[in-house]
């Protein structure tokens, strides 16, 4: 039982062609006959057991040939440490070269520092094997525990991008020595790859030292690897549709809405402070060739800073007329976006939206902060009939008497709604005044806005002016700058996806569809 219970637990990583991981021969053989002498201290019928058949020279053979089945795991093959990291190693420019077969000892002295490595592949699709063993003096050290800690150890490729990484208390990594553990990942690419090792915890440094060793290995992958990067990041200025950077489907996109503001408006919670009113923008841009949908996902790749944004993805037309009416400074309400949402990813929670794009050509996507329903109000207009804004008006706490507020907005006497060609939604109402007191105070919905005169009584000398007024509303059209960011909070970086994934024809486009609607029913 003792045997299987090695083998079972027995490293991941064969080891067979040992010569090629940079073992020599005499390591290899040296422990396998250690192993061999060890089993036959129990007798023939153990060592027979133990597949230990014809002879102890043989049985040596046998084990150098597949060390894994005897229960011979690659840590036990690789010789003591004798090299140690050179501090400071805490970067890719100053990271320590990976000797081949040599073990190093390395240790975090605190939760900042890192210790970088690198190493060079000479072929591609080569297999990296890293070991990593923490000393046999440590009492009760077992890694499967976390004891004496746990380290996460990455494998990044030449611009320091992460693609593996494992932390040392993974059963997976793990071998029957239960000081070490062993991972292993093919590189592509020729070049240079680095390994990093850091606590996993790092709230809690892990000081303990620790021994790290690099083998690379041929292997029979013919695959190629393309060159293409992990993720993009957004160049600025393109904070508009002319200067959008473009999205690559499947590659995430990281971008920052940079704090410069533009304008400054009242606060609405305090009447005597100004707050600045947000100003950038950040626009991305994505060709189709029609028919296509679009999965966009925000703050999947990993958790987006404090705050909320505000996403709209515009056709080409509409961004160029956005950028035209922004360039001449006036409202862009009245354009209409294919998409609009806020994300609402403030508490670090990814969210995903779907999109069909049927039409071919460019599609640009705008992403901002999102503002809040409480944000100062930087312009009124007046409310037309089409919903659209008009001509700019004021609304504010000082509104003439007779109108109403609501939220940022009002409604305002004005004479503009006996012009039909102003196209404002309007409504008839009277002055403020007390029935059966105040002159005036009469109301006929038939009479136009104006003063109409009538006679309280038909022996009465005097004639009374009923006054009546006309009342539009005047509505914000663009908000300030009050937005979701939290206190403090100097900047809100974001990352996003985007996926576009071609469809078939729609079925109501093809002819199949035409025929079943020409089709007789008794219906």
């Amino acid at each position: 039982m003792k045997l299987l219970f090695r083998i079972a637990l027995a490293s991941l990583i064969p080891i067979a062609t040992a010569n090629a991981l940079g073992l020599g021969d005499s390591t290899l053989a040296k422990t396998c006959e250690s192993y061999c002498e060890s089993q036959y201290g129990y007798g023939f019928a153990d060592g027979k057991t133990a597949g230990i058949e014809v002879g102890f020279g043989q049985g040596v053979a046998a084990c150098v040939a597949d060390p894994l089945a005897y229960g011979v795991t690659l840590a036990s093959c690789i010789p003591a440490a004798t090299y140690g990291e050179t501090e400071p190693n805490d970067s890719l420019i100053t990271a320590d070269p990976l000797t081949l077969g040599v073990a190093f000892w390395g240790q975090n002295y605190s939760t900042a520092d890192q210790d970088w490595y690198y190493t060079q592949s000479t072929a591609a699709n080569q297999n990296l094997t890293l070991s990593f063993a923490v000393p046999d003096w440590i009492e009760g050290a077992d890694l499967a525990t976390g004891n004496p800690g746990v380290w996460n150890v990455s494998v990044r490729d030449a611009a320091g991008n992460v693609f593996a990484n494992f932390n040392t208390d993974v059963v997976g990594a793990l071998s029957s020595n239960p000081n070490a553990a062993t991972y292993t990942v093919t590189l592509g690419l020729v070049g240079t790859y680095y390994v990093l090792v850091q606590s996993a915890d790092k709230a809690t440094p892990n000081q303990f030292a620790y021994s790290i060793t690099a083998f690379l290995q041929d292997s029979s992958l013919d695959n190629e690897q393309p060159i293409a990067g992990f993720y993009d990041s957004e160049i600025e200025p393109n904070n508009i549709p002319s200067a959008s950077n473009p999205l690559a489907t499947g590659v995430a996109m990281y971008g920052l809405i940079n704090l410069t503001f533009s304008s400054v408006v009242t606060d609405p919670d305090d009447d005597t402070a100004s707050v600045w009113g947000q100003g950038e923008n950040d626009w991305y841009v994505y060709y189709t060739d029609g028919n296509e949908l679009v999965t966009l996902t925000f703050c999947a790749r990993e958790g987006c800073a404090n705050g909320n944004w505000n996403v709209q993805v515009y056709d080409k037309p509409t961004a160029n007329a956005w950028e035209s009416l922004t360039g001449a400074g006036a409202s862009t309400t009245s354009l209409t976006p294919l998409l609009s949402f806020n994300t609402d990813t403030a508490a670090d929670k990814p969210i995903t939206y779907s999109l069909g794009l049927k039409d071919p050509g460019y599609y640009f996507m705008k992403v901002n902060h999102k503002r809040l329903f409480t944000a100062p109000c930087n312009e009124y207009r007046y409310v037309t009939d089409s919903g659209t804004f008009g001509a700019a008006c004021t609304c504010d706490s000082d509104i003439a008497a007779g109108s109403s507020s609501t939220g940022n907005s009002c409604y305002i006497p004005t004479d503009s709604c006996s012009d039909s060609s102003s196209s404002l939604f309007c409504r008839k109402v009277t002055e403020d005044c007390t029935f059966g007191s105040d002159p005036g105070c009469l109301y006929n919905t038939s009479s136009p806005p104006g003063c109409v005169t009538t006679k309280p009584d038909t022996e009465a000398e005097e004639e009374i002016c009923s006054t009546y007024v006309t009342q539009a509303r005047c509505a914000c059209s663009s908000y300030g700058g009050v937005v979701e960011v939290p206190d403090n909070d100097t900047s809100s970086p974001y990352n996003f996806t985007w996926y576009g994934t071609k469809l078939p024809t729609n079925t109501i486009d093809t002819n199949a569809y035409q025929d079943y609607l020409n089709r007789p029913s008794p219906y």
